[in-house]
């Protein structure tokens, strides 16, 4: 089979999910509820999906419909756009929107997505800074001066309850800006982050250019030494990352 060079085709997207209702006898922080308080023939479902491509400006979006209330259809459009993608982004993507995802196809009787790799900025932010906060809003609005849209409980309850159209526009909007931010926050950051996904084996630069952005520019800053090991530390001209060039030695000499 012959692989096909491209520029690396990088998905951002969020998805908004409905609430359940559940009898409590109280409220308040560290509660425990069970399982079995969940109102009986309460479902769970994605709202709506938003995403736009690296490099592009336009935001797309899918909902499930304001009467309707079902997802089905609207995951089944998006996995023709995940399954175009190399990488995909997504703050808190692994544990919350790619499960939203896989869970509604699974109870929907639809078959899995042939996810491509995923990039979580927030597990990234986690593992290479030290911000008071991870959450998408305070990121941005440390980094940028301006965060997340306003959404309110009720709005939630408004879509849900009382097939409010405008609540809907209202959470697709916010979604969007949501996009937009991570977008922002993934090529501020992203020089220094290890990329899960080596981009010159995707654009044809091959392995040892910047793993990156691909590119073949970069200059030599010094040797990285491991137990048995010893590499060339590289920093790229185009994107400025840092990464690990080639081997130099082994100490046992091979």
């Amino acid at each position: 089979m012959t692989i096909r060079k491209h520029k690396p085709r990088i998905l951002f997207f969020d998805v908004e999910t409905c609430p359940v209702l559940a009898w409590v006898w109280k409220t308040g922080y560290k509660m425990s509820i069970s399982h079995d308080q969940i109102k009986k023939g309460q479902k769970f479902d994605i709202i709506c999906i938003c995403w736009k491509w690296d490099g592009e400006s336009k935001v797309h979006y899918l909902d499930w419909g304001i009467n309707k209330q079902d997802s089905s259809d609207m995951i089944e459009e998006f996995t023709k756009v995940v399954e175009q993608a190399d990488i995909v982004v997504a703050h808190n993507g692994d544990k919350f929107d790619i499960k939203q995802i896989n869970t509604q196809r699974l109870l929907k009787g639809q078959d899995p997505i042939a996810w491509p790799t995923s990039e979580d900025t927030l597990k990234q932010f986690r593992k290479y800074f030290a911000f008071p906060s991870y959450k998408l809003d305070y990121l941005c609005k440390t980094l940028f001066r301006t965060g997340k849209g306003n959404m309110h409980f009720q709005d939630w309850i408004d879509i849900v309850e009382r097939h409010d159209q405008k609540a809907l526009d209202k959470m697709i909007n916010y979604c969007k800006k949501d996009v937009i931010l991570l977008a922002r926050l993934f090529n501020r950051a992203k020089k220094f982050f290890a990329p899960k996904v080596n981009v010159g084996l995707i654009s044809g630069t091959g392995k040892l250019s910047c793993p990156r952005c691909g590119s073949l520019d970069s200059v030599s800053k010094g040797i990285r030494r491991t137990l048995t090991r010893q590499y060339q530390t590289r920093k790229c001209l185009a994107c400025k990352h840092v990464y690990k060039g080639d081997l130099v030695s082994r100490e046992d000499g091979k």
